[in-house]
């Protein structure tokens, strides 16, 4: 890897967020902050892994017991 293609990368990821952004803004008709929608995406994240653990574990005793 080049040194110029890890520096490149959190900036590319702050352009998506920012395009985002301003999708959900034109969608919402509201303003949307950067540092909002990342807390977001975070917590989503977070949730979504947190499920896919629990399903992971319990979902051999869970199918077993509905039917």
């Amino acid at each position: 890897m080049k040194p110029g293609r890890v520096s490149a990368r959190p900036a590319l990821e702050l352009a998506m967020m920012a395009a985002l952004a301003k999708a959900i803004t034109r969608a919402a008709r509201t303003n949307v902050d950067v540092e909002t929608l990342k807390v977001l995406v975070i917590f989503s994240g977070a949730g979504l892994l947190v499920s896919l653990v629990a399903a992971m574990i319990y979902g051999q005793a869970l199918s077993a017991d509905l039917f």
